[in-house]
C-alpha cells in the first residue's frame, strides 16, 4: 500500500510544525479582523490584477472585436478591488450571506432526509433531524449577523490550529528519536511483505 512508504517526521519537524500551528492559531484568535482583512486584501489585489490586464489587453490584442467592452470590464474589475479594500466588512458579509445559503440549503435537505427516515422507521432517523437543526440554527445566525458570523468560524479556525500545534508539539517531546521511529517501522512493513 502507498501508507507503507510514508515515513515517519522527525522530532524537529514536528515540533517546528506544532509551534508554527499555535502561532498562527494566536495570530487568528486575537487578530480575527485582521486575519479577515489579509485574507480579502489578497483576494482585492487579484481583482485588481485581473482587471488591469483587461485593460491593457486591447492594446496588445489588436484583432480584439469587443475592446471597449474588455476595458469596461476591467475598469469594473479593478474598481470593485479598490472598493474591497477600502470597505472589507462589505466582502466579509457577502462572505458570511453565501455561508448562511450554504447551511439553510444543507439544513433543509437534511431535515427532508430526516423526515423520510422517521417515516421509513429508521434508527438513525435523529442523525439527520439534529444536523438540520443546527445546519438551519447556524444558517439563520449566518443571516442575521454575516460578519459578526465569519468572525466566529475564524476564530473556531484558530482555536482548531493552536490545538493541533500543541498535539503537534506534544508529540514531538513524547518520541524518542524520530529516526529509530522510521526504522521501526520500515522494519515491520519489510516483515509484513515478507510474510505475505
Amino acid at each position: 500500500m502507498f501508507l507503507e512508504f510514508v515515513n515517519t517526521p522527525t522530532r524537529s519537524a514536528i515540533a517546528w510544525r506544532g509551534l508554527a500551528n499555535i502561532l498562527l492559531g494566536i495570530i487568528i484568535v486575537v487578530w480575527p479582523q485582521l486575519t479577515i482583512y489579509v485574507v480579502i486584501v489578497f483576494f482585492a489585489f487579484n481583482l485588481m490584477l485581473v482587471g488591469l490586464y483587461y485593460i491593457l489587453e486591447p492594446l496588445f490584442d489588436k484583432a480584439n472585436q469587443h475592446a471597449f467592452a474588455t476595458t469596461a470590464l476591467g475598469i469594473l474589475t479593478v474598481t470593485f478591488g479598490v472598493y474591497l479594500v477600502i470597505k472589507p466588512e462589505f466582502a466579509a458579509g457577502v462572505i458570511g450571506l453565501l455561508v448562511a445559503f450554504w447551511a439553510l440549503l444543507f439544513g433543509v435537505v437534511d431535515l427532508v432526509v430526516a423526515r423520510r427516515s422517521i417515516k421509513a422507521g429508521l434508527d438513525f432517523a435523529w442523525v439527520f433531524l439534529l444536523a438540520g437543526i443546527i445546519s438551519v440554527v447556524f444558517g439563520v445566525f449566518m443571516l442575521l449577523y454575516p460578519v459578526k458570523g465569519i468572525l466566529s468560524i475564524i476564530w473556531v479556525v484558530g482555536l482548531y490550529a493552536i490545538v493541533v500545534g500543541v498535539l503537534l508539539l506534544l508529540s514531538s517531546i513524547l518520541m524518542k528519536s524520530g529516526n529509530k521511529t522510521n526504522s521501526v517501522i520500515k522494519k515491520k512493513g519489510t516483515k509484513n511483505v515478507k510474510a505475505k
